[in-house]
């Protein structure tokens, strides 16, 4: 059986209202039409709902059943209402973020993050932090729905949509104990043979290829020793005195302990970052969270 949802809510109405009359003017509608609907429903359902009494109208047996299973109907459809207006506006849902590793600290991530919470209670986050070439990835895959990435243009296509956020100027991160402390190189090539930490190119070709090619123009082969899986095991090693690295300056919002970052004059080497989602990827929660994070930063992260 089909029911005329309009009809349902008169119906709720005149019960609430307890007579015609009253519930015609609440309605706005003619008492005449009002009755008939009643008619209508009654017909339609198969028995007498409603009944006059001295003080209006009443409910019969059946009718005050059907009038519990009316009543939720309509809050059932109100709320549904609800979750969709608050679903649309990004108020409700759950957003699962990407981050190229430095970004997971980043004050304008961090703050984008609290505000959306402090704003919209109902949106959970769930964070991955990984190379930018693992988590761009996954947003292809549809496992992410957002990354903060360094995402070269010939990895872009139409599946994916990406805006700049900022430019990471890259840091040599050392042990501090290590001599460049007091006397920072001046060049890369002052490093020599000096051991060097650097994360597995598997994990992000893009980025590893654009950093090798990056310090073979500086004259600099860097004798890779160690291997890490994700940034924070590359910073990890060199803060076990293992090697030194070159990071994103980002790094700097959570450094091991024991790591400075140095900045090489000729090193100069400035890494655009991106959110990145893609294009078929619709969701208002993306649109929010993008408004509430470009907001915040600047768009260079070495200004």
């Amino acid at each position: 059986m089909t029911f005329d949802s309009r009809r349902l809510y008169y119906f709720v109405t005149v019960v609430d209202s307890g007579s015609l009359g009253r519930a015609a003017q609440v309605l706005h509608v003619a008492q005449p039409a009002l009755s008939r609907q009643m008619k209508l429903l009654e017909e339609e359902v198969g028995v007498t709902l409603l009944e006059r009494t001295s003080r209006g109208m009443g409910l019969t047996a059946a009718g005050r059943v059907y009038y519990q299973s009316a009543r939720k109907l309509l809050d059932d459809g109100d709320s549904a209402a609800l979750r969709a207006a608050r679903v649309g506006r990004g108020d409700l849902g759950e957003l699962r973020l990407g981050f190229s590793e430095a970004y997971a600290w980043h004050p304008a991530v961090l703050k984008a993050l609290r505000d959306y919470h402090q704003q919209s209670p109902g949106v959970t986050f769930t964070l991955e932090a990984m190379l930018s070439g693992i988590v761009t990835q996954r947003v292809r895959d549809g496992q992410l729905d957002l990354a903060i990435a360094h995402v070269p243009a010939t990895s872009v296509d139409d599946s994916l949509t990406t805006v700049p956020w900022l430019v990471d100027e890259y840091r040599l991160a050392v042990h501090e104990d290590s001599p460049w402390v007091s006397s920072v190189p001046q060049r890369m090539a002052d490093l020599g043979d000096a051991d060097f930490v650097m994360f597995s190119r598997e994990r992000s070709p893009p980025l590893f290829d654009r950093l090798i090619h990056h310090l073979h123009q500086l004259n600099f082969m860097p004798n890779i020793v160690q291997e890490g899986t994700t940034l924070y095991t590359v910073l990890g090693l060199v803060a076990a005195g293992l090697g030194s690295a070159v990071v994103p300056g980002s790094a700097v919002y959570h450094l091991p302990p024991g790591v400075r970052l140095l900045v090489v004059p000729d090193l100069a080497l400035r890494v655009p970052v991106s959110l990145v989602w893609r294009s078929d990827n619709h969701s208002p929660l993306i649109a929010r969270f993008n408004s509430l994070l470009c907001a915040c930063p600047p768009l260079d992260a070495s200004a």
